[in-house]
C-alpha cells in the first residue's frame, strides 16, 4: 500500500540550501534511507514530512493519516531531570503507561542509570535517551534524524536490530544518515540527495543491479563523478 508521496517538493532557506523538487513515494511497512552529505537537505526533508516546516512549494500527499514517532538529531534534554522524569514528562503528552517507559529504558540500557540526571550522561547515553523517546508509543511511522549519532559500534548494531523489528510488527521507518553502509544493511528503500537535489530514489536491491554497482557508496561516488 502506497504511504507517501512528495511532488515537485521544496523549501530552499535564505542561504540557498534546502531541498528543491524532490518527488518520491514510499510504500508502507518499509525502511527508507535519506542519505548524503552535510547541507544534502536530508533533515530539511524531515522537518517537512514531521511539520515543523511548511514547504515554499510542491506537494506531501498522505495516503493514509500517520501517527509519527520522532527522534531529532539532537535534543538539548533538561540537564538537572533524570531519564526517568524525562521520559514521564515526554510520556505523560502521548498518555502513556510507566510500564512502557520502564520497558524502553531497559531496550536502550538506561535502566541501571535512570535515576542519575542527564547532565552525567555521555553523548552516547543521551543519544539513546533521545532513541528511547522515541520509541514510546504504537505510531505506525517511525522517523529518525540522524540517530546514529555518537552511538558506538555496538549501539549502531542495536539500532539496526531496533529498527528492523520495527519494521516487522508493521512499522514504516524514515531515517537519515551520512553512514552509507549503514544504510545499504538496513534499508529497503533509498533517497540520496545531494545539494538539495535527489540523485536516486527507489528500491535499493534494484538499483544496484540496474547500475551494475557492487556497494552503495560507490554508486554514490559514481554520481557524483568521484
Amino acid at each position: 500500500m502506497m504511504l507517501l508521496e512528495t511532488k515537485k517538493l521544496s523549501n530552499i532557506y535564505d542561504n540557498n540550501r534546502g531541498l528543491q523538487e524532490a518527488s518520491f513515494s514510499l510504500r508502507a511497512g518499509r525502511i527508507l534511507a535519506l542519505v548524503g552529505g552535510n547541507g544534502a537537505g536530508k533533515s530539511t526533508l524531515i522537518r517537512l514530512l514531521t511539520g515543523q516546516e511548511k514547504q515554499k512549494s510542491g506537494e506531501i500527499i498522505w495516503h493514509k493519516p500517520q501517527a509519527i514517532r520522532y527522534m531529532p538529531d539532537d535534543v538539548d534534554f533538561p540537564s538537572m531531570l533524570t531519564a526517568t522524569e524525562i521520559l514521564q514528562l515526554l510520556a505523560s503528552l502521548k498518555q502513556i503507561g510507566k510500564s512502557e517507559q520502564e520497558d524502553v529504558l531497559r531496550r536502550v540500557a538506561l535502566w541501571d542509570v535512570r535515576k542519575q540526571r542527564v547532565k552525567q550522561f555521555s553523548k552516547g547515553m543521551r543519544q539513546r535517551l533521545n532513541l528511547a523517546q522515541s520509541l514510546l508509543g504504537d505510531g505506525s511511522l517511525l522517523i529518525l534524524d540522524e540517530p546514529t549519532n555518537g552511538l558506538d559500534p555496538f549501539w549502531i548494531a542495536e539500532l539496526k536490530k531496533m529498527m528492523l523489528e520495527e519494521k516487522a510488527r508493521g512499522c514504516t521507518v524514515i531515517f537519515s544518515t551520512h553512514l552509507l553502509a549503514f544504510a545499504e544493511e538496513v534499508a529497503d528503500d533509498v533517497l540520496v540527495l545531494h545539494e538539495g537535489e535527489i540523485l536516486i530514489s527507489g528500491d535499493l536491491k534494484e538499483i544496484l543491479l540496474q547500475e551494475n554497482s557492487t556497494s552503495l557508496e560507490n554508486l554514490w561516488l559514481k554520481k557524483l563523478n568521484l
